[in-house]
């Protein structure tokens, strides 16, 4: 009952931050939507009438992560900003807003050691393992690290300008860094299927090390590659499911607490080098805002860095 009427106060305040963030919106809004009114038909006005809704709902998105690093200093699934939130009236429209850690997922762009000259083995192991677990092709993790080495020499399943400029629509190998997930697609052998399997467990925004409080059970089972395997064990799905059933209701406050686990997961630890590639804090979100207006749909796609208390957006895009 507690923990429900805790749920209940969370809740209430994201209500209540949604709309004062919405309603300072809207009055500073107020006379340039009316001059645009004038000279656009219902769909433009309505359109800005999302827009809008979408800024007021990365706004309250921003004060409630401000508001979360403030209370505590490690990031779980069930805070505020991670919970699912319904769909917010106001008046005519409605905001959707979801908040999702990217220290959750693998990042791409730290495959690469800092010169750019070579992997990173062991994080290129534990996307490999990734890439078994869900089935897709292994030679995708070579294409991914010619795409980011600064060479043009191909790995044995991967791809260079070669054999990128012989495609129908040529262009090159990036041979950089990812600026946005959506550039994944480019990569030989990431098909629209293998694109969705990764999209839910890979970025290119984030601190490099996996928040344990909040990542999937998918990535949980990829940490352990790398690692001496013969003497300690990898996770396995059992001790996946382990330490998600375990972090419910003892979230880990500092890295070193996932060996209460189990005395796998402690030698692990203490070890190997896992306890370089983990955290249970979180510095890069995703923010989708949504406001619709009588149909009419306009989102707002962001990532930002919490820096402290403070939000700085390193990505941002209206759709």
């Amino acid at each position: 009952m507690t923990r429900l009427r805790g749920d209940e106060k969370g809740i209430a305040l994201l209500v209540t931050l949604l709309i004062l963030v919405l309603v300072v919106a809207l009055a500073h809004e107020v006379f340039r939507i009316g001059a645009q009114s004038a000279q656009t038909g219902a769909y433009g006005r309505d359109s800005i009438r999302c827009i809008l809704l979408a800024e007021g709902g990365t706004g309250a998105a921003r004060i409630v992560l401000r508001q979360d690093a403030r209370d505590n200093q490690y990031d779980t699934l069930d805070e505020i900003w991670s919970r699912a939130a319904l769909p917010i009236e106001l008046g005519d429209g409605e905001v959707r807003v979801t908040i999702e850690d990217e220290e959750r997922k693998i990042d791409l762009n730290r495959l690469m050691l800092p010169n750019g000259n070579a992997p990173d083995d062991r994080r290129l192991a534990v996307f490999q393992r990734l890439l078994d677990t869900l089935g897709i092709d292994q030679a995708v993790a070579d294409a991914v690290v010619d795409w980011l080495d600064n060479d043009d020499t191909p790995r044995a399943g991967g791809a260079e300008s070669s054999y990128y400029l012989g495609l129908p629509h040529p262009y090159r190998a990036k041979n950089d860094l990812f600026d946005t997930i959506g550039e994944l697609r480019l990569v030989r052998g990431v098909t629209s299927e293998v694109f969705a399997k990764l999209l839910p467990y890979v970025t290119v925004s984030s601190s490099g090390k996996v928040n344990i409080n909040t990542a999937p059970k998918e990535v949980l089972m990829s940490l352990s590659a790398g690692t001496d395997l013969a003497e300690v064990g990898a996770i396995d799905g059992k001790t996946a499911d382990e330490i998600i059933e375990y972090r419910k209701d003892h979230p880990f406050t500092k890295a070193a607490e996932i060996g209460s686990v189990s005395p796998l997961l402690r030698d692990l630890y203490t070890r190997t080098l896992f306890k370089d590639l983990v955290d249970v804090r979180s510095t890069y979100f995703h923010v989708r805002s949504s406001g619709d207006v009588g149909g009419t749909v306009r989102t707002i796609d962001a990532i930002g860095i919490r820096v402290g208390n403070e939000i700085q957006w390193r990505f941002w895009r209206l759709e």
